[in-house]
């Protein structure tokens, strides 16, 4: 299968802490902006009334080479260094590892949002990136407008972008909000419009980073199945993303990142890239971090504002005692506590929280609605909410816990906190619960509850061994 995306020794330096520039660094930027714009003019001598050239097209394109300006100054890191990756057309890579492993920085050159310091890649056809909140649309102009504007950059004519304007708008939901000035959006009707535009417009590599996080649960189930539709029509999909439930349904490739490099790749884990060998990739990303973390405090002088209204103190993983701590056994139950304070009365502000596993599968959602009414705005005061994880309910092994607020009917925002807290479960193999008498390996199973069983029976039989046959005696 010929190759979408190609990239060769990659490599992203910046500067740590000062933003005074160096007349050396002033003289560089200027070289690479000159030859960014070289580029430019060369790629928009083909206009969207002609098609690409063959060769463009066959061979790939070097978007920057940057060997020869990468000069090595002081009190630098790097951000990305000596990344070499094939990704294949049709190929949907998902891009997983900790904040600041690099993730961004790649798809930003990817997108020709930033060049590198060193080393080149090359990408067939057109490429659409989809990014964090902010880029790519005009503020002033309205939804409708920026649908033109972006297409037009893609190079599409106008008659395209007409022939699929009514799939945008009904996409995006925004109904009569198309014709507004998108600085006046949401959050969440800007990542609409800006995804619908994205899965809509011609090209043949899509890239979206961790945006989606943004919008509704039912826009980003949506999203979701968009995608598997954009890559069953064979279009090149890179996705990052901390969901990775989302990332082991959607990719058929992954690719783990840690300190600028890539550390893990299931194309070469398996002798054919599978969800088994994504999965594993996964796993070892949500390993990774922090062993476990049993308590998350946001402390004054950074703390986690939402909506002006609600701030939140604290998350941690208790016992019965109130003992916090990260490792359990089957038999103990399991409490998770949040700490905030409602600092302006707006929302009513209802919590649901996310158990997932190793992989990142959803073992269960659980909520505060019936303890709280949903439609009633919280009052000003402190809270503290207590979610009872009561055993024998889970298998042995690695859990971590999301949790969002939602401020009621205000679906368009919410605040999302991933992997907030997270424990190890053990087997302590006692003769008691959900065990009983069982004393060896218990087989593999999502998880280990404990059910109500009865026995009856209305025979006494007796069972003895004759002559290598079974016989029953009654």
């Amino acid at each position: 299968m010929s190759w979408s995306i190609r990239i060769e020794n990659l490599s992203k330096q910046y500067r740590i802490g000062s933003t005074t520039t160096t007349a050396a660094e002033l003289i560089n930027e200027k070289l690479r902006k000159f030859l960014l714009l070289l580029d430019f003019k060369k790629r928009n001598r083909f206009s969207s009334d002609k098609p690409l050239p063959s060769s463009i097209a066959q061979e790939g394109r070097t978007v920057v080479d940057a060997s020869q300006i990468s000069p090595e100054y002081p009190n630098h890191f790097w951000a990305l260094r000596d990344i070499n990756l094939e990704i294949e057309a049709g190929e949907r890579l998902g891009i997983v590892g900790q904040n600041g492993c690099g993730k961004s920085t790649l798809l930003k050159i990817l997108s020709r949002i930033v060049s590198p310091t060193e080393g080149l890649f090359r990408f067939r056809g057109r490429l659409i990136s989809l990014l964090e909140i902010g880029t790519g649309f005009h503020g002033e102009l309205t939804g409708r407008e920026n649908i033109f504007l972006n297409g037009t950059i893609m190079g599409m004519k106008t008659h395209e972008i007409k022939n699929r304007l009514n799939q945008i708008i009904e996409f995006s939901e925004l109904g009569s909000m198309i014709d507004t000035p998108v600085k006046r959006y949401s959050s969440g009707m800007y990542i609409r419009l800006a995804f619908a535009v994205a899965a809509h417009l011609e090209s043949e590599i899509l890239i979206v980073d961790e945006v989606l996080a943004v919008g509704d649960a039912a826009f980003q189930r949506k999203c979701t199945e968009k995608m598997l539709d954009l890559a069953n029509q064979g279009r090149t999909l890179l996705f990052v993303s901390h969901d990775m439930e989302t990332v082991n349904r959607i990719c058929n490739r992954a690719i783990r990142m840690s300190h600028g490099r890539i550390v893990g790749d299931s194309k070469f884990d398996t002798s054919a890239a599978s969800k088994s060998s994504v999965m594993d990739i996964t796993r070892d990303y949500l390993r990774s971090g922090a062993k476990y973390k049993s308590e998350q405090v946001w402390p004054s002088d950074k703390p986690m504002i939402f909506l002006n209204s609600l701030k939140l103190n604290r998350v941690r993983l208790i016992d019965y005692d109130n003992k916090v701590r990260s490792n359990f056994n089957l038999n103990e139950t399991i409490v998770v506590e949040i700490d905030f304070t409602i600092i302006k009365e707006t929302y009513p502000f209802n919590i649901h929280l996310y158990l997932k596993d190793s992989s990142g599968r959803v073992i269960f959602v659980s909520m505060d609605n019936h303890a709280w009414q949903s439609k009633k705005v919280r009052p000003l005061g402190n809270y503290t909410e207590r979610c009872t994880l009561y055993s024998p309910l889970l298998n042995i092994g690695d859990y971590h816990i999301d949790i969002e607020f939602w401020p009621g009917n205000a679906l368009e925002n919410r605040l999302v906190v991933n992997s907030v807290v997270s424990f190890e479960l053990k087997d302590g193999a006692v003769n008691e619960g959900v065990r009983g008498n069982w004393a060896s390996d218990w087989p593999n199973s999502l998880i280990r509850p404990q059910l109500d069983w009865s026995i009856s029976t209305n025979k006494k039989q007796h069972l003895v061994l004759k002559e290598h046959e079974l016989v029953t005696e009654k």
